[in-house]
């Protein structure tokens, strides 16, 4: 019984991976084979910042994480992300997107010429609360969607047209997404929907 116990135990151990989420949580771990051109970059690191940062911070400034995942595909010409980080409670993940919406108030026209970026938002009615976020900089452009749910927060990007009032039919991709996600999460132990 003990050695039954003890395989369960190694079997959800290489399940979790190191970041304590599942493999295969993000959509994009499916991916298929890199291709000479492109990269697929996985990090389990709590210390890695939301990938929405206006601000340009270095690392996380968010307290409370207990796992995350963030993936990133680039290729010669787009870029994609996926990012979700569980914290040990709704309050600290509350925190969180409050403190991301005053990074973005605080840095949304920040630098000056080929280092000016310009970040705008808008709410989004998914999960328990979401914004859309459109970044202007000097080559391109990037949309993201930021969603909470629970103790969980979830941003999907891409690179791609931005304007300043953000039309939903840009972000159409990146909401449905984000939807299948807020679906998924609530089958985290300690995800708390």
């Amino acid at each position: 019984m003990l050695q039954m116990g003890m395989a369960a135990l190694a079997a959800a151990a290489v399940v979790a991976g190191p970041g304590g989420l599942p493999k295969g949580t993000l959509f994009m771990e499916s991916h298929p084979p890199a291709k000479a051109w492109e990269s697929y970059r996985t990090s389990d690191s709590l210390g890695s910042p939301l990938r929405v940062n206006p601000c340009t911070r270095p690392k996380a400034w968010d307290t409370g994480r207990v796992a995350a995942r963030t993936m990133v595909h680039t290729s010669e010409n787009e870029l994609r992300d996926e990012q979700l980080v569980l914290y040990k409670d709704v309050a600290h993940a509350r925190k969180a997107v409050r403190g991301l919406r005053a990074e973005l108030a605080r840095c949304a026209d920040a630098g000056r010429g080929y280092h000016r970026s310009r970040f705008f938002t808008k709410p989004l009615a998914v999960g328990d609360e979401a914004l859309r976020v459109g970044a202007l900089h000097f080559e391109d452009a990037t949309r993201s969607v930021v969603v909470r749910r629970g103790a969980a927060v979830y941003v999907v990007g891409e690179s791609g047209r931005v304007s300043r009032s953000l039309p939903m039919s840009y972000f159409r991709g990146l909401v449905r997404q984000a939807e299948r996600m807020t679906a998924k999460v609530c089958g985290l132990p300690g995800a708390a929907c």
